[in-house]
């Protein structure tokens, strides 16, 4: 989707309002796509002491698998981000800005810019997530399987023998 914000940068307009939906299904996450519905966006683009902003607003379902139990889970998520829009930069551009040389703004690419690095690195179904069993590989949150695993380092096995005695 493209947001043509050329009526505020030229001052014809203080302010523009834009309401649709991204695919973000393309992207692949922890060798999944989380993404299985359209990203709602709202995006506003306004003027304020001659700078434009363009705010937006994202909310979204993620399709995950816990990293600790591997269930399957679903979860909400919205998000809000802000951009300075320019035509053109006379230095580097360091991400900083939103550069529109001909005053269109790629959503589809700046969805991806702004939701993609706020994904958790660690996916967890909870906080309070047991894991799988390491001796069986039940579900913990599920069930006590009464399994009884006491390991230790090989490393340290030496100090056990010293405190026996």
């Amino acid at each position: 989707m493209k947001f043509d914000v050329n009526r505020v940068l030229d001052g014809v307009s203080d302010s523009l309002v834009v309401r649709d939906t991204v695919d973000l299904t393309f992207v692949r996450y922890h060798g999944l796509s989380p993404f299985t519905t359209p990203v709602s966006l709202t995006a506003q683009a306004l003027v304020q002491d001659g700078v434009v902003t363009l705010d937006c607003v994202y909310s979204y379902r993620l399709e995950l698998v816990c990293d600790r139990c591997l269930t399957p889970f679903t979860k909400e998520g919205s998000l809000r981000s802000s951009h300075v829009v320019v035509r053109e930069l006379s230095g580097p551009d360091n991400g900083e800005f939103v550069v529109a040389p001909d005053g269109i703004v790629q959503l589809q690419e700046l969805a991806t810019n702004d939701i993609i690095p706020e994904l958790p690195s660690k996916v967890l179904c909870r906080e309070a997530c047991k894991g799988l069993c390491p001796v069986c590989g039940c579900n913990r949150n599920e069930t006590d399987c009464g399994s009884s695993v006491k390991t230790t380092d090989p490393r340290l096995e030496v100090l056990n023998k010293f405190f026996e005695n």
